[in-house]
């Protein structure tokens, strides 16, 4: 084949190339998640090419432009407007959307808005909206998350790491080096397809051991001491781990009013997910409440309204009233990983300079909501008096075993109940008798002369 030939065939490649490449790009740009998005490269569609003669050779086709700048404020990032200079309904962050589209909405789409999750720390820019305004309202917060896993990106110190490159073009003069480079044509397309499928893949619609208790705005806080005695507030909950905790807090008395964690509305108002991922909330009810006096005296209030921390002075000591000392929470789940209730119980106390720091304890306790416990094993053996002509002699034919569960009603932490256990094992003879057997009788195969019946037929 001559060089007439190879120019044409060429060309056809690079062509082929290009369009590939475009396509790849633009399914990239739209279903990765979490990454720069990016223009796809310009092409052009050549004409049929036919033998000829040479012709001169064209310029590089232009490489693709830069990606534009990405967008890292979360206040600015809307991933449910959809549609340019229209409001969206139901979307809380449209900044289409008027006060007048807001009073309408039944609720966010989208509450909550968050940038890269492999950080440490981030914003998060929640929505909501206020149904007791007149009209309804939007309400936007810009708060800071926590990452609760502890292989998480502290400091990048490598930008261009988070972002796709700028992929080259090919064209006549970098082909033979992107053939050598890469795999073949159809690599691409292919591999951007499977591992969108497995970014979009869903996950697992329960709570599995271990796993951390998520909230509508991010996960149930547990405050724990790790690298000290020291309260951790940011420590996750974790499901079917049970925990009980004391810490130290070190405060600045004239801010205890500011704490957060000393707050009884810190541990009562979050809404535990029902399940991962999922927009069915479980809120935490106050059981009971109790106070406990400077001289350890405890009252219980028959209110479980939220109170909150008061600074006031008594002579010439600073008191700071209602902290919470001691939190206990229990939550109640079913077999299939779903939590179905949630209760916190609280002690609050009087803290005075002369004893800060003092000590905090927590406690976390699941219940199985209708417990169901295995109460009786039945194994059945089946056997057989009659082996194998290789191995005439009583053999086992099958065993089952069944587990047999009973339902328990909730009680209360802490009671005991006695359960009965019981095991039977039946033997079950399923010998067959033999039978007798016959030879198949024989068939008569005997043909009549054709004029047997003559003269009757």
């Amino acid at each position: 084949m001559g060089s007439r030939g190879l120019q044409p065939l060429l060309l056809v490649l690079l062509d082929c190339w290009a369009s590939g490449s475009a396509q790849a790009g633009a399914t990239s740009a739209v279903t990765t998640e979490g990454f720069n998005s990016a223009e796809p490269a310009a092409t052009t569609l050549w004409p049929a090419l036919s033998p000829g003669p040479p012709e001169t050779p064209r310029a590089p086709r232009p490489s693709s432009g830069p990606r534009p700048t990405p967008v890292t404020d979360v206040a600015a990032l809307c991933v449910c407007d959809l549609s340019p200079a229209r409001c969206d309904v139901n979307c809380c962050c449209d900044p289409d959307c008027s006060s007048m589209d807001f009073s309408v909405f039944s609720a966010c789409s989208v509450p909550v808005v968050t940038g890269d999750r492999q950080f440490c720390s981030q914003k998060a820019a929640l929505y909501s909206l206020n149904f007791t305004a007149d009209p309804p309202q939007r309400v936007f917060k810009l708060v800071d998350q926590i990452n609760p896993s502890i292989f998480c990106i502290h400091i990048t110190n490598h930008k261009p790491a988070l972002s796709f490159i700028n992929p080259e073009v090919p064209d006549e003069n970098n082909f033979d080096k992107l053939m050598k480079t890469s795999d073949g044509f159809s690599s691409t397309a292919e591999s951007d397809i499977s591992l969108t499928t497995k970014l979009d893949a869903p996950s697992a619609a329960k709570y599995e051991y271990g796993a951390h208790l998520q909230t509508s705005d991010s996960f149930l806080r547990f405050p724990s001491p790790l690298t000290s005695s020291l309260c951790t507030d940011d420590n996750p909950a974790a499901f079917l781990v049970n925990q009980a905790v004391k810490c130290t807090r070190r405060i600045n008395l004239e801010q205890c009013e500011e704490i957060e964690a000393l707050s009884m509305a810190y541990y009562s108002s979050p809404k535990i997910l029902r399940v991962p991922n999922s927009k069915t909330e479980v809120p935490i009810t106050v059981q009971s409440v109790v106070i406990q006096s400077l001289n350890k005296t405890l009252t219980r209030r028959e209110d479980t309204a939220v109170l909150k921390q008061a600074l006031a002075e008594v002579g010439d000591i600073r008191i700071c009233s209602n902290v919470v000392l001691e939190v206990q929470y229990s939550l109640t789940y079913t077999d299939a990983g779903d939590v179905t209730k949630a209760a916190v119980s609280l002690l609050l106390g009087t803290v005075s300079s002369a004893v800060v720091p003092f000590q905090q304890k927590f406690e976390i306790r699941f219940i199985q909501d209708a417990c169901q416990l295995p109460v009786a094993l039945a194994v059945e053996v089946e056997w057989t008096k009659y082996g194998s002509l290789l191995n005439p002699q009583a053999r086992i034919v099958n065993v089952t075993a069944r587990l047999i569960a009973s339902a328990f009603p909730e009680t209360s932490s802490g009671s005991e109940r006695t359960v009965l256990i019981s095991t039977a094992v039946t033997f079950v003879d399923v010998s067959a008798p033999a039978e007798a057997g016959f030879r198949a009788q024989p068939t008569i195969n005997a043909k009549l002369p054709f004029n047997f019946f003559f003269p009757f037929v």
